[in-house]
C-alpha cells in the first residue's frame, strides 16, 4: 500500500513539472511578443474626423433672384443640365414692358421730326441766302443809281451857276437862270432822296437778316431739343430693357440643377432669394471639419487618406483612397476644413457624386503602442491639474 501511493506521488511529481514548462514558457513567448510589439512595431496612428462629404471642386453656385417679383415661367428641375446663361426662371415684367414700348414708340416718332425740321432749317438758309443776295442787289442798284443822280445834280448845279452869270451880264433873260437853278434843286433832291433808300435798303436787309438769324435759331434749338429727347429715350429704352433682363434669372454656371426648391407659376420671392442651385462640372474633393486640436500642426499636404461613406458599408465597398490638398489655417466654428483629392475616382468601385456623406481618416504619423500608451498616461495625469487650474481661474 506505501509503495503505490509513492509511486503515484512521484507520479504526479513528474507530470505536473512538466505542464508548468510547458505553460510558463508558451506564457514567456507571448509576453514577449507581446512586449516586442508594443515595444519596437510601429503602428499609423489615423485622425478620424467629425464630418466629410464629397464636394465638386467648385463650389456649387446659388441661383438668387436680383429683384422681387412674381414667377410667370421656370424650368428648374432638379438634375437638368444647363448652360451658362440659360434662362431659368422668369419674373413678372408687364409694367416695364409697357413703358418700353411706349419709349420705343415716342422713339420712332421723332427721327421722321428731326428730318422734317432739318429740310426746313435748309430751305430757311437757302431763302436767307436769296434775300441777303436779293437785297445786296437792291443796295448796289441803289448806289448806282444815287451816283449817276448826284452826277445829274453837280451838272445841274454848274449849269444853273453859269446861267446865272450870264444873267447877270444881261445876255440871257432871268427866268432861264430861274429854271436851271430850280432844276439844280431838284436833281439834289432825287439825289439825297436815293442817299435815303439806300440807308433803308440796308437797314431792312439788316433787320430781316436778324429776323432770318432767329427763326434759324429757333429751329436749331428745337432740333437740338429734339436731339436729346432721342437721346433720352434711347437711354431710357436700354435702363427699361435693363430692368426687364433683371426679370430674367439665367443659369451663373454651366452644370446641373442640383436644388430646386418647389415654386410654382405665380410664387413671389423676394429679393435675393434663392430658387435653385447649380453643381458646376468638374473633379470630385472631399471636405472634412476636424477639431482644432487634433489637426493644427499635424496634418498637412500630401499626407495619405481614406474615405468611408456612410450609405455604403466599407466591409463591402471599401474605402476611398484619398490624399490631403490643403488644410485651412483659420478655425470656423470650432472646426478645421480640410480639403483632399481622392487618388483614383475611376477606379473606384462606389458610384462617386457630389454631396455624398461620410468620414475621413487621415494618416497622421507612425509610432509604437508604448509612446501611445504614454500619450493617453499623460493625458489622463494631466486633466485634473488642467480642471483645477480653469476652476482657479474662474474663480467661486
Amino acid at each position: 500500500m506505501a509503495n503505490s501511493f509513492s509511486r503515484t506521488s512521484r507520479s504526479l511529481a513528474s507530470d505536473t513539472s512538466r505542464y508548468a514548462f510547458v505553460v510558463w514558457g508558451l506564457a514567456s513567448a507571448m509576453l514577449g511578443a507581446w512586449l516586442s510589439w508594443f515595444l519596437l512595431v510601429k503602428v499609423t496612428v489615423y485622425e478620424v474626423s467629425q464630418t466629410a462629404r464629397l464636394e465638386v471642386e467648385r463650389a456649387a453656385h446659388p441661383v438668387t433672384a436680383p429683384i422681387a417679383g412674381r414667377i410667370t415661367a421656370t424650368s428648374m428641375r432638379l438634375g437638368k443640365r444647363v448652360e451658362i446663361g440659360e434662362a431659368l426662371v422668369e419674373l413678372d415684367a408687364r409694367t416695364e414692358q409697357l413703358r418700353l414700348e411706349e419709349e420705343e414708340a415716342r422713339l420712332k416718332a421723332i427721327p421722321p421730326q428731326r428730318e422734317a425740321l432739318a429740310r426746313q432749317i435748309a430751305d430757311e438758309e437757302r431763302a436767307a441766302e436769296r434775300g441777303r443776295a436779293a437785297a445786296s442787289s437792291a443796295i448796289v442798284e441803289a448806289r448806282w443809281r444815287h451816283k449817276e443822280a448826284l452826277a445829274a445834280a453837280r451838272f445841274a448845279e454848274e449849269h444853273s451857276r453859269r446861267l446865272s452869270q450870264l444873267q447877270t451880264s444881261g445876255r440871257i433873260a432871268e427866268i432861264e437862270a430861274l429854271r436851271a437853278r430850280s432844276e439844280a434843286d431838284k436833281s439834289q433832291s432825287a439825289a439825297d432822296a436815293l442817299a435815303s433808300e439806300i440807308n433803308r435798303l440796308t437797314s431792312d436787309a439788316v433787320g430781316k437778316e436778324h429776323e432770318k438769324r432767329a427763326a434759324l435759331e429757333a429751329l436749331r434749338r428745337e432740333a437740338a431739343s429734339l436731339g436729346g429727347q432721342f437721346e433720352l429715350a434711347a437711354a431710357t429704352i436700354a435702363r427699361l430693357k435693363q430692368d426687364i433682363e433683371k426679370h430674367v434669372i439665367r443659369a451663373p454656371v454651366s452644370g446641373k440643377v442640383g436644388e430646386a426648391p418647389p415654386l410654382d407659376i405665380g410664387a413671389f420671392v423676394d429679393t435675393g432669394g434663392i430658387v435653385g442651385k447649380i453643381i458646376p462640372s468638374g473633379r470630385l474633393k472631399v471636405v472634412a471639419d476636424f477639431a482644432p486640436a487634433r489637426v493644427l500642426g499635424r496634418v498637412h499636404s500630401g499626407q495619405t487618406a481614406r474615405m468611408r461613406l456612410d450609405g455604403f458599408p466599407w466591409a463591402q465597398y471599401g474605402a476611398l483612397a484619398i490624399r490631403v490638398d490643403r488644410v485651412a489655417s483659420e478655425i470656423r466654428d470650432g472646426r478645421v476644413r480640410v480639403e483632399l483629392l481622392p487618388d483614383s475616382p475611376d477606379d473606384s468601385n462606389l458610384l462617386l457624386q457630389h454631396g455624398l456623406p461620410g468620414s475621413v481618416e487621415v494618416a497622421i504619423e507612425q509610432t509604437t503602442p508604448a509612446v501611445l500608451a504614454l500619450r493617453a498616461a499623460g493625458q489622463v495625469i494631466a486633466k485634473p491639474a488642467r480642471q483645477s487650474i480653469q476652476a482657479a481661474r474662474t474663480g467661486p
